[in-house]
């Protein structure tokens, strides 16, 4: 059985707003966590990780994604807010 032929065209929309929904909230959580902050620091990383981590990312990638984010910081010395956001998004 493919998914094709398990989804109905309705079902599929549906399936489809409500992970637009759950994307826009994933992105909004975050971008709360870095709002007012001008360079991501340990703060903002330890938010960062409860994000994730309550957005049912888990445990492994949330690290992963973390020490991703702490070795770009170390290596550029400053990564700030937009960074984040693209790093994130790759």
């Amino acid at each position: 059985m493919s998914w094709k032929s398990f989804f109905t065209k309705q079902k599929k929309q549906d399936l489809d707003e409500g992970l637009e929904k759950t994307k826009k909230s994933f992105f909004s959580k975050i971008a709360n966590t870095v709002a007012g902050k001008s360079k991501i620091d340990e703060e903002v990383l330890d938010n960062l990780e409860e994000v994730l981590v309550s957005s049912d990312v888990s445990v492994k990638t949330t690290l992963k994604i973390i020490n991703r984010l702490e070795q770009r910081v170390k290596k550029d010395k400053y990564v700030g807010v937009n960074e984040l956001n693209e790093i994130l998004k790759t």
